[in-house]
């Protein structure tokens, strides 16, 4: 069962939330948050919000604003990360920092950070202002290790699956948390969303890294090989570096720029070495362990919702 099928209505709100609420006098922030908002995006995140608050007692006066925050929460850490990345495009459109300039791209970062906090300080418990910010404190942290670990072709398997999991899994485990605990769920319930959200977000990255080396072009909205490029070596490269085509992987990415010939050959060798087979493998055990930790919640559409995005993140293309 599709999530939109379930939750379609209160994500419509959602969007309707987060547009009344990113409303600026200032009329350049005002122009970057609507070409923002326009470029879309699947809601994950907002909807495991909602989806985990179905298996407590739903109340979307309280969900909808949570939801909203926790996607205002994203699109700030996606534009401090284009900034950091220099990225030109963005979901096929057009970077705020390639726009308007890095120095627009900071403060609207900022105000959408601030706008997070401040809709949850009217919307949420203590405990759940606190436990944001430290899922902050740890995307900061992971896109620092990030930057620190640029063309580090010593990087490993353990330091990437940390670096992921502060950059993208705890925000995952987040959502899901929030949404069940502002339900009253249980701890148990708690804990195996959580767990879920996590798991399925360490996958979700993974994937979403592959995209770099299997993906196209005109559907992902960035170019292929464009994380390597900018020295950002994921699984599978790390995977490559670290097998018997390292030699000459490392050669190529040791060169101070690459031409057209280099990326395609460097795509080619992960393939050749296993790198895309091995990360594939790695997401699923993933998806897998996600799949275990919700097996035992009541059979309610949510939860057949919750599969369904795990089945449709194994077969995603782009």
């Amino acid at each position: 069962m599709n999530y939109i099928d379930i939750i379609g209505d209160d994500l419509k709100k959602v969007d309707e939330q987060i547009k009344a609420f990113l409303l600026s006098k200032q009329k350049v922030l005002e122009v970057a948050l609507r070409e923002l908002l326009e470029a879309g995006g699947k809601r994950i995140r907002p909807a495991l919000v909602l989806l985990s608050g179905k298996f407590g007692k739903y109340d979307d006066k309280k969900l909808i604003p949570l939801a909203a925050a926790v996607e205002i929460l994203h699109m700030a850490t996606l534009v401090h990360d284009d900034i950091i990345d220099d990225s030109k495009m963005r979901r096929g459109r057009p970077t705020v920092q390639s726009r308007w300039g890095k120095d627009i791209a900071v403060f609207t970062g900022d105000f959408l950070f601030a706008k997070t906090f401040l809709l949850l300080a009217h919307s949420t418990t203590v405990e759940n202002m606190r436990s944001l910010s430290k899922v902050v404190k740890a995307i900061c942290e992971g896109e620092i290790a990030q930057y620190q670990s640029r063309y580090d072709k010593g990087v490993t398997v353990r330091q990437y699956l940390k670096r992921i999991g502060r950059k993208t899994a705890l925000l995952f485990a987040l959502s899901c948390y929030i949404g069940a605990h502002e339900s009253q769920c249980s701890s148990k319930v708690l804990r195996c969303l959580r767990e879920f959200g996590f798991n399925f977000g360490m996958a979700f990255q993974i994937t979403d890294d592959l995209l770099d080396f299997t993906g196209d072009a005109a559907k992902t909205g960035k170019p292929v090989g464009s994380d390597f490029i900018q020295g950002v070596y994921t699984l599978p490269l790390i995977y490559a570096i670290n097998s018997s085509y390292g030699e000459e992987v490392i050669k190529i990415l040791d060169k101070e720029s690459y031409d057209a010939e280099d990326v395609k050959r460097v795509i080619e060798l992960v393939h050749a070495s296993g790198g895309i087979e091995y990360s594939r493998n790695m997401a699923k055990s993933y998806l897998d362990r996600a799949r275990a930790f919700i097996e035992g919640l009541t059979p309610i559409p949510a939860k057949a919702a919750l599969e369904n995005l795990l089945d449709g993140l194994a077969d995603r293309s782009y």
